[in-house]
């Protein structure tokens, strides 16, 4: 009975923690890429719950459509903001500090101007999947279910990206050493431009996967510093690092 109370509560428990693992594979992806520590790495996870809400209840339409516009909106915001501001301050000196200043600036602006837009009430979002599996005697929610698979999958096309794709491995070759790779013909800025595209499309993505199971509001922006912690704890540039530490946050 122990045993059995104790694996619904592991697998209930499993939704916030994809989320968490996705969370760390976005912002590892900036830290370790362009080497930004992305402070304001939340209010894009936040943002993404906001547009899901927005296209679902506001708009009525599909959760697919929400969430596709979670992913796009996001990262096209982020990898703006490096081309407006962060390309500016990346070669100069004390850079990691400038660089906190300027992500602490984005996040006070974003955070504030999200609490004039949406106001601080939270907001829900009707259940999308209804019914329960039952398998013995674990009762799994089908739509944390459907969360879950679909975590799962942005999971493995983030894998495959960054391994078998033209960009994917640019990414990890600037990682590594970004003078040697500009040797090879990578532009590097194009590349920390689409890594922070990326990181920030993951944590819009995140926001909108659990938009349906969470209230959305303005704190969803605080969830930075969790995120640096399972990045910490799994390693900076470390991708299984960062799902293993997401799991056991």
């Amino acid at each position: 009975m122990i045993l059995s109370v104790l694996i619904q509560l592991a697998i209930n428990g499993l939704s916030m923690a994809m989320v968490y693992v996705l969370l760390a594979s976005g912002l590892n992806l900036i830290l370790s890429v362009p080497k930004i520590l992305y402070v304001a790495y939340g209010v894009f996870y936040m943002l993404g719950a906001y547009i899901t809400w927005g296209f679902m209840v506001l708009w009525d339409l599909p959760f697919a459509v929400g969430l596709l516009a979670a992913v796009l909106i996001p990262a096209i915001l982020g990898g703006s903001v490096y081309r407006l501001v962060f390309i500016y301050i990346q070669y100069q000196e004390r850079q990691f500090l400038t660089n906190i200043v300027a992500a602490t600036g984005l996040s006070m602006i974003m955070g504030q101007a999200a609490l004039l837009i949406f106001g601080t009430s939270p907001r829900g979002i009707p259940q999308i999947f209804t019914g329960v599996v039952v398998v013995g005697p674990l009762r799994l929610s089908v739509q944390r279910l459907v969360l879950i698979l679909l975590t799962l999958a942005v999971l493995i096309a983030l894998h495959f990206f960054l391994q078998r794709t033209r960009t994917g491995r640019a990414m990890r070759a600037t990682a590594f050493n970004p003078e040697v790779a500009a040797l090879q013909g990578v532009n590097a800025n194009l590349v920390y431009m689409a890594a922070m595209g990326v990181g920030c499309g993951l944590a819009g993505f995140a926001g909108g996967v659990m938009a349906p199971e969470f209230a959305v509001s303005t704190e969803m922006a605080n969830v930075t510093l969790y995120v640096l912690l399972v990045v910490m704890l799994g390693g900076v540039g470390s991708m299984p690092g960062a799902i293993v530490a997401g799991l056991i946050v």
